[in-house]
């Protein structure tokens, strides 16, 4: 029988292309405050993993670290590497609106941008380049009668 030393402390890796999205010795700044330290984890191609803790313990703020959200927090530093399919997603050249049409987050509850209900629903449409207004308003107006609110607001 094998014995192992539980003290031991191994990092299991897995072939490049089983790897999906992988985390580099990264760190996570509130101001001076550090919220991560060093976190190197990876996620296989094609699996469920669940991220498992106590409230406070840094899951959301890891989540939001991996399609930039923390970008939108003045005091927010990330550090580290972030590997989507072997690219590195936390480089400041990259487009994070092209990082997020692959690297989505699902929140509990509802989270919408802190605009109107008419920006909320056009800010993709007008990011991806469309302009016209009368576009943008049937754009609107099918989007809430598909959700059974345009009679509500």
């Amino acid at each position: 029988m094998t014995e192992y030393n539980w003290n031991e402390r191994h990092i299991i890796t897995f072939p490049e292309e089983t790897i999906a999205l992988a985390t580099k010795d990264l760190h996570v700044y509130y101001g001076a405050k550090e919220a991560i330290k060093g976190i190197d984890m990876q996620f296989e191609k094609n699996k469920i993993t669940a991220l498992i803790g106590p409230s406070g313990c840094g899951k959301s703020t890891y989540l939001r670290s991996l399609n930039r959200m923390n970008d939108t927090i003045d005091i927010a530093k990330v550090t580290g590497e972030i590997l989507y399919q072997g690219i590195d997603v936390n480089r400041q050249d990259m487009n994070v609106y092209e990082i997020r049409k692959h690297l989505g987050m699902v929140f509990q509850r509802p989270n919408p941008f802190a605009k109107s209900i008419y920006k909320n629903i056009t800010f993709a449409h007008e990011r991806a380049g469309v302009k016209d207004k009368k576009v943008l308003d049937e754009i609107v107006e099918t989007s809430l009668k598909q959700a059974a609110l345009w009679d509500q607001v």
